[in-house]
């Protein structure tokens, strides 16, 4: 059996928590040191921090071909950006300004096991993403070693959150419920109750009770309220009311249009001129649902302008039909590219 807690970030993280760990973790973390049982604390961000920024200015070291900023990787001693692999030196002062105080701010797994390690030194601590397994190997090392107790407190992203099954692990930690919360994407509610139900799963698989620690901004949102009742039945009737109201899937399906160049705003003219031809094109139609043109929530990607159109419909052979003409009669510049998204996974 499990039991979890939600814990509210809106508190004050104590000092010796190094801002990361609230008190009621912390302690626990120690317990399970005392006791010889493990605990598994889930990050879904890589890195140590996610944005280098001067107080003084304001200016934040962003990817030149993305809108995104640059994660600091402190082991690597160099800024990444995560969407195109863009990566540089971390400048010693402000570029802008030559403030020498430029700090970091937010927070990634590689930032979880340094701390860990200064409040338990004793504590043998390992973490699992993407940037410490490079091979296969690593992979299944680093599970061999947990599974066999040579590591006390495993930190890993997305990839610890399903399909482990260790008996000793007493405790799981989300540092940070909220990342896949506020995703401009209508299914981020969905897809927090269901990693939040995954990761609270890998405690109590054994013959003790396990605990877990939701650290949370938004402790009462009903994804994590029913996720911590383990409510499959009321999150399903909540989100199912909402999706209707609006017609989501499942009272509809999604085709997904995105324009895309180098250049934003002509990008931004043949979007609107999709939007018009959309208009004379479906008029006729009864029940469906025309969004657009606005940015990607991602608007440069891979130094690529994106906007979209969405279309909500129940008629979606009809539609796929009327974008094929569409698709085959108007002609793009050169340097603009459409594609057609049927039933989109993600909407970024």
């Amino acid at each position: 059996t499990t039991e979890i807690y939600t814990l509210s970030l809106h508190d004050a993280l104590p000092i010796s928590g190094m801002g990361i760990f609230s008190t009621p973790l912390r302690e626990a973390i120690r317990l399970r040191l005392e006791r010889a049982e493990q605990t598994m604390l889930f990050l879904n961000r890589r890195g140590y921090s996610t944005t280098l920024q001067c107080e003084k200015c304001g200016f934040v070291a962003g990817c030149p071909n993305c809108s995104v900023s640059l994660t600091f990787h402190r082991r690597a001693q160099e800024l990444r950006c995560h969407i195109c692999g863009h990566h540089e030196g971390v400048p010693a002062q402000c570029p802008q300004c030559a403030n020498p105080a430029i700090r970091y701010s937010g927070l990634g797994t590689e930032r979880v096991e340094d701390v860990l390690s200064r409040l338990f030194p004793k504590a043998r601590v390992r973490r699992m993403d993407s940037d410490t397994l490079q091979r296969k190997e690593d992979y299944r090392q680093v599970l061999t070693e947990f599974r066999t107790g040579r590591i006390d407190i495993l930190v890993g992203t997305q990839m610890i959150a399903k399909g482990l099954h260790f008996p000793n692990v007493t405790l799981v930690g989300i540092i940070h419920a909220d990342l896949s919360l506020h995703m401009p994407d209508f299914r981020a509610g969905e897809r927090t109750f269901q990693l939040l139900t995954q990761v609270s799963g890998r405690a109590g698989r054994g013959d003790v009770e396990g605990e877990v620690f939701v650290q949370t901004f938004t402790p009462f949102h009903p994804a994590i309220q029913f996720a911590r009742r383990h409510d499959y039945l009321g999150f399903y009737e909540q989100e199912v009311e909402f999706r209707e109201q609006l017609k989501y899937p499942p009272w509809s399906r999604v085709a997904l249009l995105t324009l895309r160049g180098r250049n934003e705003e002509k990008v931004k003219f043949s979007a609107e001129h999709l939007r018009k031809r959309l208009d004379e094109q479906l008029r006729d139609w009864k029940e469906i649902v025309i969004a657009g043109p606005a940015p990607a929530p991602l608007l440069k990607a891979e130094s690529y302008y994106r906007y979209q159109i969405m279309i909500r419909t129940r008629a979606m052979a009809r539609l796929s039909r009327e974008l094929s003409v569409l698709e085959s009669t108007q002609e793009w510049p050169d340097d603009i590219r459409l594609t057609v998204d049927i039933d989109p996974v993600n909407l970024s």
